[in-house]
């Protein structure tokens, strides 16, 4: 019985040496957020890398968010000034219920 308890407060030991605190996600990429009204309880997440010369207009797809595009948009900037957008339902956009159809 001895043994056993030794052994069960070695593995115990051994389970937390290694977890550490996970820390919350920082985003390092140099852009402003901002959240714009496109119909009825429909917000989508807008990056803002800024720069100068036309407007260009990165959309996130295959589920992926307008953060996609964190590492790369920057380096566009001397030419553009560059948006991204999260389509509605995936990130921090919103997911309304209805309304993911084409007939309007």
């Amino acid at each position: 019985m001895r043994i056993r308890g030794l052994f069960i407060a070695c593995l115990t030991a051994v389970a937390s040496a290694g977890q550490t605190t996970p820390t919350a996600w920082q985003d390092p990429s140099p852009h402003s957020t901002r959240f714009i009204t496109v119909d009825d309880n429909v917000t989508l997440e807008a990056l803002d890398w800024g720069g100068s010369g036309r407007p260009l207009i990165l959309l996130a797809g295959l589920g992926n968010t307008a953060h996609v595009f964190d590492d790369f948009a920057p380096k566009l900037t001397p030419q553009y000034h560059v948006f991204g957008i999260t389509r509605r339902g995936f990130g921090a956009s919103s997911s309304p219920a209805s309304g993911y159809s084409a007939d309007r």
